[in-house]
């Protein structure tokens, strides 16, 4: 099964941006404190994050996604790489912070971009056909 195909159960109609963040940090087994120091921010900006009240700007919402092992596609609206639902691993831990070397990080940060690619691909194609329905409307 694919990482997408997989992804439902935090899909933006399930969970919030601040739950896949807590998850997603939980999983990675960071503290609220650990995950800010390493975002070089303070503590209850991402508890802000955590609880909808706030969101993180791009280049931080990257590396989030970096540091958390999880794709910001994932982290944004549920799609892409990202944690397994509970009921697929029992609830395992298997990545550790210590686990994110730069060579890993990089990798993550590869496959985000490639993530970040195929979105890019399926929105130019859905923005083509609003133009086109567009047109289609004008002329008629």
């Amino acid at each position: 099964m694919s990482a997408i195909e997989q992804c439902d159960y935090y899909g933006d109609e399930v969970s919030t941006l601040g739950e896949r963040i807590s998850v997603a940090r939980e999983r990675a087994g960071l503290s609220q404190q650990e995950l800010a120091e390493a975002l070089a921010i303070k503590s209850d900006m991402l508890e802000n994050w955590e609880n909808d009240v706030a969101e993180p700007r791009a280049q931080r919402m990257t590396m989030l996604g970096g540091i958390l092992g999880v794709s910001a596609g994932w982290l944004l609206y549920g799609i892409g790489e990202g944690v397994p639902a509970p009921s697929e691993d029992g609830g395992a831990n298997e990545s550790r912070p210590e686990d994110f070397t730069d060579e890993r990080i990089g990798q993550m940060l590869l496959l985000e971009l490639q993530d970040a690619q195929d979105m890019q691909k399926k929105i130019a194609k859905r923005i083509t056909r609003i133009e086109e329905a567009l047109g289609a409307l004008k002329a008629a």
